[in-house]
């Protein structure tokens, strides 16, 4: 399965809308929020990365059981749990909306078709980002699987372990 989404901003998530908190402050502030991901990633609610050195691009997000061939620029493991059958890909812009105001959730109605259907329990997400990102951006263009920017393998997890991260993935106070 491919997904396209939209990022302005330089982060993408995947999230679990029925237990991620989103609300954090009308006013809140950038560490603020950073630091409400991270507590959030490590309650297994959602998993964050930075997408690029630039700000943001229009990606392609492959989820798939084995990764391809091509080689990673980095990568990483989270573990996330499922608890109604659905995980949501979401970016940064619609994140900070639902972190301002508490009638606000995930997914924002324009990104509610941007999600892959699970069984309930808990995953194995392994996130690898197939570009450079201090090299020049990549495009989506779903007709070619050179573009895909970033794949996603998706592993049931019958033993859960989770290791505190602390901080947002790829973002300069990295985990």
């Amino acid at each position: 399965m491919k997904l396209k989404i939209i990022d302005d901003d330089g982060f993408i998530a995947l999230v679990n809308s029925s237990n991620y908190q989103s609300f954090v402050d009308v006013d809140w502030q950038f560490g603020q929020l950073m630091t409400h991901f991270t507590d959030q990633m490590n309650a297994g609610n959602i998993v964050v990365w930075k997408t690029s050195n630039d700000g943001g691009g229009n990606w392609l997000v492959s989820f798939q059981e084995q990764p391809f061939s091509t080689p990673a620029f980095r990568q990483f493991d989270q573990f996330i749990n499922v608890t109604t059958g659905e995980l949501f890909l979401t970016n940064y812009g619609d994140l900070t909306m639902a972190a301002q105001f508490s009638d606000v959730s995930i997914p924002a109605a324009h990104n509610a078709d941007l999600k892959i259907k699970l069984k309930n329990g808990w995953y194995k997400l392994t996130v690898r980002q197939l570009f450079d990102p201090n090299s020049s951006l990549q495009y989506f263009d779903s007709e070619i699987e050179e573009c895909i920017s970033f794949e996603i393998i998706i592993e049931p997890s019958s033993e859960v372990v989770l290791q505190p991260v602390s901080g947002v993935y790829w973002h300069e106070l990295k985990i």
